[in-house]
This record gives C-alpha cells, structure tokens and sequence, in this order.
C-alpha cells in the first residue's frame, strides 16, 4: 500500500520520524513530502532513511518533471501529520504555494489531515471553519489530543498520538 506522508512545520514533526518508521516496518510504501519550513526544522535524509525513498520539497526533486503528479500514480493514501494552522488553512482554501499543498489538490485518494498546534490557536474560529470545510471536502479529520502544549497553555491541539495515527493506517489495509 503506497501512501504520500506529508510534513507541515509544527513542533510535533518529531513524532512524524516515529510514524514513518513504524510504517515502514508495517511493510507500507511511504512516500514523504515535505514543506520548506519543515525541511528547516528536520533533514529531508532522516526521512529518506526511514521510509527508504526520496524525500520530496520541490516540484522538480529528484528529476521529477511534475512531482504532485508523479507521486499520487498508484497511491493508496494521503496523511498530513502533523498539519499546522497554515498548512490547514491553504488546504482549506485550495492554495497550492508548494509541493504538498499541490499534491494535496491534485490527489482524488482519501486524504487525512491530523491537526498540531497551540490550543488558543486550535480553537480559533479561522481554524475551527477551515477543519469543518475539509470535513467537507471529504477530509477525515484526525482529531487531537488534550494536553499541555509546549508553551504551557493547556487543551486540544496536540497531535494525535503515533500509536493512534498508525493503529489508524493500519486498519485500512485490513479492509
């Protein structure tokens, strides 16, 4: 089973490196995607040696002539865990600024967005409108944990968890 694991900037990327791994393990094809931003905060080649493929930033990464379309050939799934506001927002609004947010619109597969941010921004109106617009769309909303945030506020924005989020994958292929 082929799925694209896209990577928006939150501070619980860290959590991605654990998710990818256990997939891999699982014997699914992932496929990592990630934004500019993200790729700051973690080496695409921590990704690349987890998944055992390339990691793609850039349209034309690895001599890809339009990578959104060549990396939804023959996939399965498409997650972005962890999602952030902004991330959230331009899926919302079907803005396509980079590779991951274009891939997200060119992909007609099941889409999952699992949510990472403060939680004063988590229930933020803006933020709250745009989840129930990918709802919409057909999104399946990975809902977020309870819990202190690393600034210290305290409520739902946390990520779920890596156990969840694989448990979560798992059970498709059982389908």
């Amino acid at each position: 089973m082929k799925i694209i694991y896209g990577v928006s900037a939150s501070i619980a990327i860290y959590k991605s490196c654990e998710i990818v791994r256990l997939l891999q393990k699982e014997g699914f094809d992932i496929h990592v995607v990630m934004t500019q931003t993200a790729s700051q905060w973690i080496s695409p080649v921590v990704f690349t040696a987890l998944s055992n493929n390339p990691v793609y930033v850039h349209d034309t990464d690895h001599g890809a002539v339009m990578a959104h379309i060549e990396l939804r050939e023959n996939c399965d799934l498409m997650i972005v865990a962890p999602a952030s506001a902004d991330f959230i927002s331009q899926a919302a609004v079907g803005s396509a600024p980079n590779l991951l947010s274009t891939l997200l619109l060119s992909f007609s597969g099941p889409k999952w967005i699992a949510p990472s941010m403060n939680p004063v921004m988590f229930k933020h109106p803006a933020v709250q409108f745009n989840l129930t617009r990918l709802r919409e769309y057909g999104y399946r909303i990975l809902s977020p944990e309870t819990g202190e945030a690393l600034c210290g506020d305290l409520g739902e924005g946390k990520m779920a968890s890596v156990e969840y989020i694989v448990e979560q994958i798992c059970n498709i292929r059982m389908r």
